[in-house]
């Protein structure tokens, strides 16, 4: 599903902006502010399938908050996707899920707290069920992809000790299937900086790697870089990730592309989302895309003060300076023009 991914510019300029265009002037919000779609629950760090009867979200919280729509239903909060924590993880605070269907059951990939790489630090693991509805059950044997000193049993995946990034952990694991060539892989970054997005050929069950697999590095930069999503889309790979600081009104999504999906510039890259390219909002990113009837739409969060649903303005520091503030959840739907995404309308809260 991954986390999925698309006004015109020319080559020239498309090489050299940094900045993203703004939304199509007609169909551009008339409130300062586009409203969320949910505003009930912290909704950091959506990802968003589509199942037989409707969407189901799942995002950052405490044994991965859930959520599911229904047609003319809008959304509402169910019970947490994982049963319970494996048995190699502590604390039930779970970051950046990412949900796929694969083969006849449902895989859900995650980030949780281990032990034995500094506080916090996270390994990558695995659950599956029967339905996107049901209760996941974790893979305890060990993580999919982790630090080899962690305190846990080696991970199918062992990230390099590459000179110069940091051990501090691996987090927001996305799933993509190269339409391609029929190969799933998963995407995840290094913690720490200098940040890195690495690729992991996975088997045909999407819980292990592929047979002699390992994951290699698609991009590296000194700065935050996180939260990869992958979409195949008019001959290209499209790469979106979050950059910048999460707790602030300056984190932002932006977008690579490459006709190799092993070969990826640092710059240029253009900025998609910001306070800039979104009438205001605080914070947009962690985004993903769903592809539904060949249209993508994009969801992502953004951070609204506690006491009024607005976006807090700079200087903002979630949990630090400017008013209390949690995440909500947005949509849009994106259109391509010449292979560059842009949006071009928002989701209404019961609609989409």
């Amino acid at each position: 599903m991954l986390r999925r991914l698309r006004l015109a510019v020319g080559a020239a300029a498309l090489a050299a902006a940094t900045a993203a265009p703004a939304l199509v002037p007609a169909e551009a919000a008339a409130a300062r502010y586009p409203d969320p779609i949910i505003t009930t629950e912290k909704s950091g760090d959506p990802s968003v399938v589509e199942t037989r009867s409707g969407r189901v979200l799942v995002t950052t919280g405490p044994r991965v908050r859930r959520a599911r729509w229904d047609p003319g239903e809008g959304w509402r909060w169910i019970s947490p996707a994982l049963s319970r924590l494996p048995r190699w993880a502590v604390v039930d605070d779970v970051w950046a899920a990412d949900l796929a269907r694969i083969g006849d059951r449902w895989v859900l990939y995650y980030a949780a707290r281990v032990r034995g790489l500094g506080k916090g630090r996270r390994c990558i693991g695995v659950a599956t069920a029967p339905t996107a509805y049901g209760a996941f059950r974790p893979i305890d044997a060990r993580p999919l992809v982790c630090h080899a000193r962690a305190d846990t049993p080696r991970a199918w995946d062992t990230v390099p000790r590459t000179p110069g990034l940091p051990r501090r952990g691996v987090i927001d694991p996305s799933y993509f299937l190269d339409p391609s060539t029929g190969t799933p892989y998963l995407l995840y970054k290094t913690d720490g900086r200098p940040s890195s997005i690495r690729l992991l050929p996975l088997g045909p069950r999407g819980v292990a790697p592929a047979a002699g697999a390992t994951s290699s590095q698609l991009v590296r930069a000194d700065w935050v870089m996180e939260n990869p999503v992958v979409l195949r889309r008019g001959g290209f790979y499209h790469l979106f990730t979050s950059e910048d600081i999460w707790s602030r009104c300056s984190y932002r999504t932006v977008w690579r592309r490459s006709a190799d999906l092993a070969t990826w510039p640092t710059r240029p890259r253009r900025v998609l989302l910001s306070r800039a390219t979104t009438d205001g909002l605080c914070g947009p990113g962690g985004a993903d895309v769903l592809v539904v009837d060949r249209r993508p739409l994009m969801y992502f969060h953004g951070w609204v003060r506690n006491d009024n649903g607005r976006p807090p303005e700079p200087p903002f520091v979630a949990g630090g300076r400017g008013p209390a503030a949690h995440r909500v959840l947005y949509g849009a739907r994106l259109r391509f023009v010449d292979d560059v995404p842009t949006l071009v309308r928002y989701l209404a809260r019961r609609s989409e």
